[in-house]
């Protein structure tokens, strides 16, 4: 990793280049660092497909908001969240499954992409306390 690389929120940020981020293949570190965001800024909710009326009353306090306006700021929509090509591709051979499941309909399914704030493996659907508007990262 380049020696520029800087400490944010205790995680280094990760390097630019051709290997996939640690957490894309590592199931140890992408657990890790998702725990950490759950603990310190609200990752989640669970399931969401499922009501959690108070995990959303939370987010909507916090944003000084009502609930209906923060169920709109998904890891899909934010501008940390990567979805570009490369990231993808580490996800997927990150998955090391060609058995029970294809890697490929898991990445789908979940709309899995890459938090580049926190560094850890992330659905789509889900939300955190430190979503940025404008995303995600695409190649196009």
């Amino acid at each position: 990793m380049d020696n520029k690389a800087k400490v944010l929120l205790n995680k280094t940020v990760t390097a630019i280049g051709d290997s996939c981020p640690r957490a894309t293949v590592d199931i140890k570190e992408n657990v890790k660092n998702r725990n950490w965001t759950i603990k310190n800024f609200g990752y989640g909710p669970l399931n969401p497909d499922a009501p959690d009326p108070g995990f959303w009353e939370e987010k909507a306090k916090m944003w000084n908001s009502d609930v209906d306006t923060v169920m709109t700021a998904r890891c899909g929509n934010c501008s940390a969240f990567d979805q570009s090509d490369r990231v993808l591709e580490c996800i997927i051979a990150g998955i090391n499954e060609h058995e029970a499941a294809d890697p490929h309909d898991v990445q789908a399914l979940a709309q899995l992409g890459y938090c580049q704030l926190f560094k850890f493996k992330c659905a789509a659907a889900r939300t955190c306390d430190a979503w940025l508007y404008g995303g995600p990262i695409t190649d196009g």
